[in-house]
């Protein structure tokens, strides 16, 4: 007798949730598979990431690293093939790269033996595990659904809103999100736009406005450190090295990162001058979950105080022609970098802010008619939380991980509830399992995450048919 389908919904439409359910569709060879995917816009592939409709907005990993399919490295290369690059060296624009997540999707469900996927526009608002072991999954619409499993897949939070820049909540110029839809359309005629962050998101909002807005347009960028992502290199050989030995130090946050340090800056040129640093980064990324896990949680704490922006600086880098764009903003003085934070935030008008700041070691009053917040990822339950991650809390059915970087997981994703205990009908993929895991934001971790979930939902749900 054949199993019945195994019922899955997949809480989020974004990239996580997309390589989820492209996964279980393959799965479905050893057993059917029934998906529904809850995605608020719906618009799959759409989440932060692969939103935008921006074409300089550019991954920040060459196609031949951003396959979605982990057993076929060369399926994006192909792909862009056949809409006239073959260059598998270079950066896909984002909004080309969602619809090919979206292609990938359609053509494995196509391909699936006996699979379905079924998209609802709606919103998951609660999950209760049940008496006999399934999850009943409220939506806002009011259906209720029933499912054996359930995957968040809710990707990156809204931006964490600095404490002074609350008093600006609702004010025309203030900018809480600047990927929300239309967010940016209402700064084009800005003059002097004030920009909180000097990560990843100030770099796009800066080439977004940069065109949009007026030449006289004036940019300004400030964050704690003052850092920018660095840039990857137009023609880096990517070939094998001799990685650094991970295992000595491995306990010693300060340690390691010296001596990643001193390979990296002070050994590139000289010891070997082969070499380039980017190379010693990447080299090391795979064992990043692994030192992770190796450290205890004083050395956590030590690493995401003394070394975390450094190691983000370095890790997440700009495209050469993002990296080319931005240095025409800061050349032509149209954008400029500070070091500084932001002290006190007071509306003037209906139009202007006045912002109280420390900038490069001085205190001052910057009046801006645009104030966008560029701080990157908030924290999934703090406000404003996905409904269903309060929900969950409210239940007792997750925690945060102990440094609140996302919710507690098991070693398989797994969510873990108030008591520490597995819940195993609640899988977590992506960036809400930052904390277990380090390095869980990227193509690379999705890809493989999404495999190894499928393979437990359906081929490790195999047994006695009910």
């Amino acid at each position: 007798m054949h199993a019945p389908p195994v019922r899955v919904l997949i809480v989020g439409g974004g990239a996580s949730g997309v390589l989820t359910a492209a996964r279980i569709m393959d799965a479905t060879s050893a057993r059917p598979a029934r998906v529904i995917i809850v995605e608020p816009s719906g618009r799959l592939a759409a989440g932060v990431a692969y939103s935008t409709e921006d074409p300089e907005h550019l991954l920040n990993v060459r196609a031949s690293g951003m396959s979605a399919d982990p057993s076929d490295p060369d399926d994006l290369v192909r792909w862009i093939a056949a809409r006239g690059d073959h260059d598998p060296s270079t950066f896909v624009p984002r909004r080309d790269y969602r619809r090919y997540l979206l292609e990938h999707l359609a053509d494995a469900t196509e391909r699936a033996a006996d699979g379905q996927v079924d998209v609802r526009t709606d919103r998951v608002t609660g999950i209760e595990v049940t008496a006999d072991g399934t999850c009943s999954v409220r939506l806002a619409s009011g259906t209720v659904e029933v499912v054996d499993h359930v995957v968040l897949a809710i990707g990156n939070p809204p931006p964490g809103v600095p404490g002074p820049l609350d008093a600006l909540e609702g004010h025309p110029s203030w900018v809480p999100d600047p990927w929300a839809p239309g967010a940016l359309e209402r700064c084009s005629g800005a003059a002097d736009v004030v920009l909180v962050g000097t990560g990843l998101t100030m770099v796009d909002v800066a080439i977004t406005l940069g065109r949009e807005c007026a030449a006289g347009t004036r940019l300004r960028a400030l964050s704690r450190n003052g850092l920018l992502p660095a840039a990857h290199v137009v023609d880096q050989q990517v070939r094998p090295m001799s990685v650094i030995d991970l295992e000595r130090d491995s306990g010693d946050v300060i340690a390691l990162a010296s001596r990643v340090r001193a390979r990296a800056v002070d050994g590139v040129g000289a010891q070997y001058p082969d070499e380039d640093w980017r190379e010693v980064i990447d080299a090391i990324r795979p064992y990043a979950n692994a030192l992770w896990r190796r450290f205890d949680q004083e050395q956590r704490r030590c690493f995401l105080e003394q070394v975390l922006r450094q190691w983000d600086v370095h890790r997440h880098r700009m495209s050469p022609p993002t990296a080319a764009r931005l240095a025409a903003l800061l050349d032509d003085g149209r954008l400029t970098l500070h070091t500084g934070t932001v002290l006190a935030a007071a509306p003037v008008d209906d139009v202007a802010v006045q912002l109280g700041v420390t900038l490069d070691g001085t205190q001052d009053q910057l009046v801006a008619d645009a104030v966008i917040n560029c701080t990157g990822p908030g924290r999934p339950w703090e406000a404003p939380a996905n409904p269903v991650v309060t929900d969950l809390f409210a239940r007792g059915l997750a925690r945060p991980d102990p440094f609140g970087l996302g919710l507690e997981t098991t070693a398989n994703g797994c969510l873990m509830d108030a008591d520490g205990a597995e819940v195993p009908q609640i899988t977590v993929i992506g960036p809400p399992r930052r904390g277990t895991l380090f390095e869980t934001t990227a193509v690379p971790e999705l890809r493989s995450q999404a495999l190894h979930l499928a393979d437990r939902i359906v081929v490790g749900s195999l047994g006695p048919p009910r």
